[in-house]
């Protein structure tokens, strides 16, 4: 009798620690790769402070590098190719985010381009004052 009871207390028993191993390195993994994702790879652009309401319509946004280089939407693109790029997004409201850096003829001759493309509504991106 006292043998019956022992096979029924016995049963089947699964093992946790891997499991649980593995997902502890699943999570370690996705919140150490997540950290470093930026919004435009390639383009670190420190924008000039200043205070000033945010925009909520959609944009197009127009990168600005202190090196001159020039991005559409996340997309290098050569000063002559501007207009092409912007002109297949429609008419809208183009974003200029230009680093701090960036030498105001380089600006100007972003915004003289995306002029000859016909956009008419340019908004110049800032970082809020004490970020």
């Amino acid at each position: 009798m006292a043998s019956r009871t022992r096979r029924q207390q016995i049963g089947v028993h699964v093992d946790m620690t891997p499991m649980v191993d593995v997902m502890m390195l699943l999570v370690i993994f996705f919140m150490m790769t997540t950290a470093f994702v930026t919004v435009y790879p390639g383009f670190a652009v420190n924008l000039p402070q200043a205070s000033a309401e945010k925009q909520a319509e959609k944009q197009i946004v127009v990168l600005i590098a202190k090196d001159g280089r020039i991005a559409v939407n996340g997309q290098p693109v050569a000063k002559e190719q501007l207009a092409a790029a912007v002109n297949g997004m429609g008419k809208t409201t183009v974003s200029i985010q230009a680093d701090k850096e960036t030498s105001h003829g380089r600006v100007v001759e972003v915004m003289d381009e995306l002029h000859k493309a016909g956009i008419s509504k340019l908004a110049i991106a800032i970082e809020e004052k004490g970020r």
